[in-house]
């Protein structure tokens, strides 16, 4: 990120169910005012990622 601080900033985020790796060692930085989207296949960890950044489950790690 260049010249803007984060007002959301994910380090090595990782969340595993079992022996499955639903969000792996995602690193994101987001501005204030910034647009971002997330886009993906289906079962690819979008809406764990959102529920995560919701504080509605917590990371395994990161």
């Amino acid at each position: 990120m260049t010249g803007h601080s984060a007002i959301l900033s994910l380090k090595a985020i990782r969340k595993m169910f079992g022996s499955h790796a639903a969000v792996d060692d995602i690193d994101l930085d987001i501005a204030e005012g910034e647009f971002f989207t997330i886009v993906g296949p289906s079962g690819s960890g979008k809406t764990t990622l959102l529920r995560m950044l919701a504080g509605m489950d917590q990371p395994t790690s990161g």
